[in-house]
């Protein structure tokens, strides 16, 4: 004869057993993605230990930058830049650094805006002088059909002795939250 009250309590322990090995499932994955996401790639540019994230592609860079690193994501792709510049004889130099490459983008980059300027900002635990910007990426093939993307970007400028370097990161508008772990990377992996 079938026993319902039996029947229902080995249900009751199947499910609590599935439920067990979801949350395990989990765990596990949100490990694996935290150890994933946290790794890093270094490359050695004049004598400098320069980390980026390790899923992202290192590409070929003329002075004065040191590293380009790229990540495509969404509709486009996501890039951090490192660029060092001589300190500038200026009343605020880091002011004058920032203006000549608002300058050289104005010239190439279509419909770049300053969006706003803090001379306070702070990332990674260093203080820098912080410039976001946003541009209209097209892209030039006449064979590919696509849409212009809205780029979003941002410039920390740090002056280290008689240097300027410059951490740029770009990414799709809405892409940009998650792009932004990379500045971090970046960033840590300047001299002081």
């Amino acid at each position: 004869m079938f026993d319902k009250a039996k029947a229902q309590q080995r249900d009751r322990l199947v499910e609590w057993i599935v439920v067990a090995i979801t949350v395990a499932a989990l765990l596990v994955g949100w490990g694996i993605q935290a150890a994933v996401e946290g790794r890093t790639a270094t490359a050695e540019v004049e004598g400098l230990q320069l980390r980026y994230p390790a899923g992202w592609i290192k590409t070929n860079a003329e002075p004065p930058i040191l590293l380009q690193a790229e990540e495509w994501l969404g509709p486009a792709r996501s890039t951090v830049i490192v660029q060092r510049r001589p300190l500038p004889a200026a009343p605020n130099p880091l002011r004058a650094v920032q203006q000549t490459i608002a300058l050289e983008r104005a010239r190439t980059w279509t419909a770049y805006r300053t969006l706003e300027t803090d001379e306070a900002a702070t990332v990674a635990g260093r203080p820098a002088f912080r410039v976001a910007f946003a541009y209209v990426e097209t892209n030039p093939n006449p064979y590919l059909e696509t849409v212009p993307v809205v780029m979003y970007g941002e410039d920390y400028l740090f002056q280290v002795g008689n240097d300027v370097y410059v951490v740029t990161l770009t990414a799709a508008e809405d892409y940009y939250g998650r792009a932004k772990s990379a500045l971090g990377i970046v960033v840590g992996s300047l001299p002081k």
